[in-house]
């Protein structure tokens, strides 16, 4: 997901964060909650998706 957005620097730019907090979130496997609505922005205009369990959301349990 980084690397689809250019890397960990441009991500952290696109996110407000710092390089550091998007190493941190590799090598956690969890990106800054903060940074959901962002990211999903910016992946769309790539015609892009992420899961949002990367941000510790758990996924919508549909009712039938």
């Amino acid at each position: 997901m980084i690397d689809a957005l250019g890397g960990t620097t441009a991500a952290a730019r696109l996110g407000e964060t710092t390089p550091q907090q998007m190493t941190n979130a590799r090598t956690r496997n969890r990106l800054p909650y903060p940074t959901f609505l962002i990211f999903l922005d910016a992946l769309a205009a790539l015609e892009k998706s992420a899961d949002p369990r990367l941000w510790g959301i758990k996924p919508l349990k549909r009712q039938r």
